[in-house]
């Protein structure tokens, strides 16, 4: 599967870059397996230029390039891994980790897209794994017709990544 990639700028001059691309390093061959045909799909989104908070506007058009790609490819699942190395700006007076915080962002993002835009009988889990220091934070989404495959990837992350 060749990778989606779009870049995304600001009016106020920060610019991200989204990459969309198959995402088989932290599912097991057994996992890979049982999914079959159906694609687990990574989102890896950079911010490149900028440190300010991310405008609303920012985020909808993000929302909207993650959802557009997962809406025109039936065999997808997503899978967003939450980034807890990098910063957010404005956040240190907060005692929210950064991790935590980027999923907190992202599951409110996905529930205003499926609301705002009735999509029904897509879903969103979140898995998360507790490491020696702190808590990973996975986001999985996909359809209905799918549901039956979230809890293997689930139970698989935990096992593969919880070590």
């Amino acid at each position: 599967m060749e990778d989606f990639i779009r870049l995304l700028s600001s009016n106020e001059g920060d610019s991200y870059l989204i990459t969309i691309s198959e995402e088989t390093s932290l599912l097991s061959k057994e996992t890979l397996q049982i999914i079959g045909d159906v694609k687990v799909v990574g989102i890896d989104l950079r911010r490149l230029i900028g440190s300010t908070s991310t405008s609303i506007e920012m985020l909808t058009s993000i929302e909207n390039v993650i959802a557009d790609y997962f809406l025109n490819h039936n065999d997808v699942m997503i899978f967003y891994y939450c980034d807890f190395i990098n910063p957010i700006p404005h956040t240190y007076k907060k005692d929210v980790p950064p991790q935590e915080y980027r999923s907190n962002l992202f599951r409110l993002m996905f529930e205003r897209y499926v609301s705002s835009h009735n999509v029904d009988n897509v879903h969103l889990s979140i898995i998360t794994v507790q490491g020696t220091e702190e808590t990973f934070y996975f986001h999985l989404i996909y359809r209905e017709c799918h549901a039956h495959l979230a809890p293997v990837i689930s139970q698989d992350i935990n096992e593969g990544y919880g070590k």
